[in-house]
């Protein structure tokens, strides 16, 4: 297949615009072209006769046989369908003088269709998608692009036309907020007094544990803001320790999750869907522009949709903010690379991933260690296996109130010892793995073994002082936030630990390191020496007072919060 259009065969061109031979006044939609190309891009080639100023390119070969060029040829539009080649180098920047990048697979697996809308953010595009089953649960999950049904021509304009329009929305306010950084603030707070720009109001949030305990922002030296994942609650206990360790230090925080979720404390909750719109971003940079210091948690957006979907798109924003300090705080599998931790640990959480998704996590990943590399910014993490992907980070450790998870019944003094185990997420924890093991020994009466899933904080809270052993996670490398809280309330925990990485930072967690493979060995140890489990016990409440009471995560945050 030749390319057309201005493109010349053999030719290298930076960009996809010039490889067409377009003026910056003509609009373009880019498609990354693959087997399962369908409908979604015949649809809209037969939307072109509605859209005189729109030009198609398509970057890569058309599959052998396909005739879409010859639907263009007869619907009158085949000068502005452009086949090039797909550049050799830097996608992102090749496809960056678009405006709109479609996804059109039909069928296969959701993996290409991630990593084509992975590709078109990068690159600073506005998602267009017809409405098959992998797009459009991609895009409602994550509330990004804007869909239309394949096969509908007429739809496929409107949703063009819609898809420019926000995107111009976004640039406008882009613009504004980059260029106006001391203006904006009076213009917000005079818009959020008349509530104009305010979304209607949500109808009540689940309760949370507890209300903000940390110090509102004020006029306070140092006015740091965080946000927006607040995974396990951990970006609200950031805040809770760092303004009790530091009296020059106030904070807001900011989350954005799906509706419906538990609500940790935070001073403003957000919807995805909200994030999109332009009242919420410009309320977002109003608050920006009130820090002196930001802590941009698992490398989500700050500015909701404003700039994209990751901190990369809005770090050019946040550089021109004047006296910002801005810093990186990853979590997991924000940049936990899925093919080195297969290298690392033959039994990977990996190897449990629902379909599609390692692909999409490898994508993220890469994104995020390039953006940990080249920012220059300092960057963290909350678990020590991170180290591996991000071996520049600090360890700023996991946050609890130890008191409020302590236990006055001693462990494992039952005939028949309770065991808990209670995954966030299945595959993450390797649950499938966990529980033939703990069943059969429940089964056969050596323990009372109890999975947990969904339950409400403070019901949590007691399951785990009344249990006598906690199995955390098998297949990570680290422990995560409940195997803290069970070590706060004094139980053996077991978990799998990457010896070298603790090694490496000089820890040792009072921890039982177990696999899937030796998860009953480990059980079955702690039963026939049940002292041994109980000064285990007794040690973990001493390593959670000396590690995770926030002390030493406050102490992390120290260079930064200058």
């Amino acid at each position: 297949m030749t390319s057309s259009g201005g493109a010349t065969a053999g030719q290298v061109h930076r960009t996809v615009r010039l490889a067409c031979g377009l003026s910056p006044n003509d609009r373009l939609v880019v498609c990354l072209a693959g087997a399962d190309l369908v409908q979604g891009l015949a649809t809209l080639i037969a939307a072109l006769p509605r859209l005189p100023r729109h030009h198609v390119a398509l970057v890569g070969d058309l599959p052998p046989g396909d005739d879409l060029l010859d639907r263009a040829e007869r619907l009158g539009v085949r000068g502005r369908v452009h086949v090039v080649p797909a550049p050799p180098g830097d996608l992102a920047a090749f496809l960056g003088s678009a405006e709109l990048g479609l996804v059109g697979y039909e069928r296969g697996t959701g993996a290409p269709v991630t990593a084509a809308i992975q590709a078109y953010r990068a690159a600073g595009l506005t998602v267009l998608a017809a409405e098959t089953g992998p797009a459009r649960g991609f895009l409602t999950d994550n509330d990004l692009g804007v869909l239309f049904r394949a096969g509908d021509p007429a739809g496929g304009v409107r949703a063009v036309r819609q898809a420019l329009r926000e995107r111009s929305r976004s640039f406008q306010a882009a613009r504004w907020v980059i260029g106006r950084p001391r203006r904006v603030a009076g213009a917000l707070k005079r818009a959020v007094r008349r509530r104009s720009l305010l979304p209607a109001p949500r109808p009540a949030a689940p309760p949370t544990p507890a209300p903000p305990t940390w110090r509102p922002l004020g006029d306070t030296p140092i006015r740091l803001g965080l946000g927006t994942a607040n995974h396990a609650g951990q970006l609200s206990a950031f805040a809770w320790a760092i303004c009790r360790n530091r009296p020059d230090v106030s904070a807001e925080l900011v989350v954005a999750q799906a509706p419906g979720r538990f609500r940790h404390p935070a001073d403003q909750h957000l919807t995805f869907q909200q994030q999109r719109l332009l009242s919420v971003q410009l309320a977002q940079a109003e608050r920006v522009f009130g820090y002196t210091h930001l802590l941009a948690d698992a490398f989500r957006p700050v500015l909701g949709y404003l700039n994209g979907d990751h901190i990369d798109a809005d770090l050019p924003t946040l550089r021109r903010v004047p006296g910002l300090k801005v810093a990186l705080l990853g979590h997991g599998s924000e940049v936990r690379h899925p093919a080195r931790h297969r290298e690392r640990h033959g039994h990977s959480m990996f190897l449990d991933a629902p379909p599609g998704i390692e692909a999409q996590l490898a994508t993220l990943a890469e994104r995020s260690q390039r953006v940990a590399r080249d920012s220059g910014l300092p960057v963290f993490v909350t678990t020590l296996d991170l180290l591996s992907d991000l071996p520049q980070a600090t360890w700023a450790p996991l946050v609890l109130d130890v008191d409020v998870w302590a236990s006055d019944r001693p462990p494992l003094e039952r005939a028949r010892p309770v065991v808990l185990h209670a995954p966030s997420n299945r595959w993450t924890k390797g649950t499938d793995r966990i529980l033939p093991v703990l069943t059969e020994l429940h089964d056969r009466g050596a323990i009372d073994f109890r999975l947990v899933e969904g339950m409400p904080w403070s019901e949590m809270r007691d399951l785990v002082r009344d249990a006598d052993i906690v199995v955390d996670q098998l297949v990570m490398g680290s422990y995560c936030a409940f195997a803290v809280e069970g070590m706060a309330a004094g139980r053996p925990v077991v978990a799998f630990l990457d010896e070298q990485v603790h090694r490496d930072a000089g820890i040792a967690p009072p921890i039982v390191n177990a696999t899937p493979a030796t998860l009953r060995t480990a059980i079955e140890s702690l039963l026939d020496d049940r002292a041994r489990g109980a000064e285990l016990g007794a040690r973990s409440v001493e390593y959670v007072r000396e590690h995770h009471d926030g002390r030493r995560t406050a102490a992390a945050f120290a260079d930064f919060l200058t």
